[in-house]
């Protein structure tokens, strides 16, 4: 009986950390601007204005804020796994817990768009409509014509949940090698720089500036 307890009692723990899981989701499309104003009131002191972590507080805190503009970082972190140390806290950063879920959204877009630049997403949108509009689609929905022929359905990069599960940086490795059996092969032949422009304008099918 006490065996059977506690398999409830783990299954019960599984299932509520699964909820909660699902929950590191927008809701709606984020808006970037929204966020300006909560950072720059609740994050800045600490990660500075420009987002570069050498805010006022940071020369007295160990470890050192977050850089959000270092891009090799932020490549390597998904929007999800931003807003659940954001929501959490970690190490002396504290929990934002009693934060509107959308407002947090709001501030993890607008730390992401530290690590981006208006002239990478210019020159990826240029990219995109040459190279990848013909299969995931004017809007990235994954509705090109050029899709229908593949062998497995087109990605939609408007797909805002699924979106902020993804680190950029497993973006570009499936853009530089290709996703098995997807019939993927243009973005294989760009350049580095390229693929990186190209994923800044992706990002931008989720949020709102």
């Amino acid at each position: 009986m006490k065996k059977l307890f506690l398999s409830l009692l783990i299954l019960s723990f599984v299932f509520a950390v699964n909820a909660f899981a699902q929950e590191a989701f927008p809701k709606k499309k984020p808006t970037a601007s929204a966020g300006k104003a909560i950072y720059d009131k609740q994050c800045g002191f600490c990660h500075g204005a420009g987002g570069d972590g050498k805010g006022n507080a940071a020369g007295s805190m160990n470890p050192k804020p977050t850089d959000f503009t270092d891009h090799l970082q932020m490549r390597l972190k998904s929007p999800a796994e931003l807003y659940n140390v954001t929501r959490k806290g970690k190490a002396v950063m504290p929990a934002f817990t009693n934060m509107k879920d959308d407002d947090l959204w709001n501030v993890i877009f607008y730390v992401i768009s530290f690590s981006s630049t208006k002239d990478m997403a210019a020159k990826g949108k240029d990219i995109y409509f040459r190279d990848c509009a013909f299969c995931h689609g004017k809007t990235g929905a994954g509705d090109g014509p050029g899709g229908a022929s593949l062998p497995l359905k087109t990605r939609n990069f408007a797909d805002i949940k699924w979106m902020a599960e993804q680190k950029d940086g497993a973006l570009y490795q499936n853009m530089a090698m290709g996703v098995p059996t997807s019939g993927i092969a243009c973005a294989a032949k760009l350049k580095a720089e390229e693929r990186w422009n190209v994923l800044s304008y992706i990002r931008a099918f989720t949020y709102s500036n």
